[in-house]
């Protein structure tokens, strides 16, 4: 495969990824979620948006709904990357804003009154919540257990990021030369949107690669361009031998065994 042909695979992803995979959709149900950000911005959040790790989640019924259903309660995991999980317990009427969540009894409610419903928080730096994790969100009726709303939320950590990369590399030479096995340092750049994106699964940026050209060169050294996906596990990249003078160039297919490593949590 010519060098070029990456340039016009990396563009067609560019501009596929200009878009949301999967739009905001407001979803009708008795329970709002609304992300409030680090920098106290108050996003409402849809599904298919994704929250900052550093944020907190405000649980709060829609507007047209002053008092809760009878019964309603809620219940809310941190699930991690590995499939593990734990909840986040909650206590009645929590008088404490990052005290967790709160459960909503028709029992410890007089419900003749017409009283809004009482804001809770769950502060995700409280409960060490990290990027890759998901929270669970489920609210029902308490009596026959039938769901009212329930929603995966993914957290991430958004905006412009980089990442340090250790990629195994398959390395081609241009003309007739054989492929070889080569090691390389990859340092890539993205940018993290709330709502899913294809292009947060793209990064792009430079590689160092240690490569086997020549047997009588002990140490070589490439430095060349890397895209990779996604989130950095598998790269595609081209470059040039620095320290041989003949079919300098090649191009490569690397796999971030670390990177499967911390993806599946291990």
């Amino acid at each position: 495969m010519k060098p070029k042909y990456f340039m016009v695979f990396f563009f067609f992803l560019l501009a596929l990824g200009s878009y949301p995979a999967n739009g905001e959709t407001r979803t009708k149900s008795i329970v709002r979620l609304v992300e409030c950000t680090n920098d106290d911005l108050f996003l409402p959040l849809h599904r298919g948006n994704s929250v900052d790790y550093r944020s907190s989640i405000l649980i709060k019924l829609v507007d047209s709904v002053t008092i809760p259903p009878p019964g309603m309660k809620m219940k809310i995991e941190v699930i991690r990357k590995n499939g593990r999980g734990f909840e986040i317990f909650m206590s009645k009427r929590s008088p404490h804003r990052d005290s967790g969540t709160v459960v909503y009894d028709s029992l410890d409610r007089d419900t003749s009154q017409n009283v809004p419903l009482e804001e809770s928080y769950v502060h995700l730096r409280k409960w060490a919540v990290e990027p890759g994790d998901k929270i669970h969100f489920k609210v029902y009726e308490g009596v026959h257990y039938s769901f009212l709303f329930e929603r995966y939320v993914p957290i991430k950590k958004h905006g412009l990021q980089g990442n340090l990369s250790f990629p195994i590399l398959s390395v081609q030479r241009a003309d007739d030369h054989p492929g070889s096995l080569g090691a390389g340092i990859s340092y890539t750049g993205k940018y993290v949107h709330r709502d899913q994106r294809l292009l947060d699964k793209l990064g792009w940026g430079a590689n160092l690669s240690f490569l086997d050209f020549d047997p009588n060169q002990k140490i070589e050294i490439g430095l060349g361009f890397v895209l990779t996906f996604p989130d950095d596990i598998f790269q595609l990249g081209v470059g040039k031998n620095l320290t041989v003078n003949h079919a300098s160039g090649y191009y490569f297919l690397g796999i971030n065994l670390f990177g499967i490593k911390e993806k599946i949590g291990w």
